[in-house]
């Protein structure tokens, strides 16, 4: 018997297009973990998220996540905390609630049973990864925490 995969979810948008990924991603290998943005009404009134074939757990820990903030890793953590609390998993794939998959659940986990054990994680380094980091910080708010509203910026 295989493990199951974990699939840990993080929207705050469109409900239409995450009920597409829910539908995508119902099937019995798999249990789903759903984060909701705080800042987020797109459940409020709607029709309840109902899976016929996966598990679903809609968090109840909420975190405001703001933009290249920590606070996207606190949602990360309160989603692999809940499914560690399920698992253990043979996998976990973390998505955002605009993602949807490109091949089916059958190739997904035949894939991932033909490399048991395997991480799927790479790095980065050189100069062109370094200049990239550097235009990046050029470009971007670092500071996103601090609003203009509030520090009359």
């Amino acid at each position: 018997m295989t493990m199951k995969h974990a699939f840990l979810i993080m929207a705050h948008g469109s409900l239409p297009l995450l009920r597409v990924l829910l539908l995508m991603l119902d099937d019995e290998r798999n249990d789903i973990f759903l984060h909701i943005d705080r800042k987020s009404d797109m459940l409020d009134g709607a029709e309840p998220l109902v899976l016929s074939k996966a598990r679903l757990f809609l968090l109840e820990q909420r975190v405001d996540v703001r933009w290249g903030n920590l606070s996207q890793i606190k949602a990360e953590y309160v989603l692999f905390e809940e499914a560690l609390k399920h698992g253990p998993y043979a996998y976990y794939h973390l998505l955002s609630g605009q993602d949807l998959p490109i091949k089916s659940q059958d190739y997904i986990h035949q894939f991932f049973g033909e490399h048991q054990g395997k991480e799927f994680v790479g790095i980065n380094h050189g100069e062109e990864f370094e200049w990239d980091c550097r235009r990046k910080m050029m470009r971007y708010w670092l500071f996103t925490s601090l609003t203009r509203s509030k520090y009359g910026l």
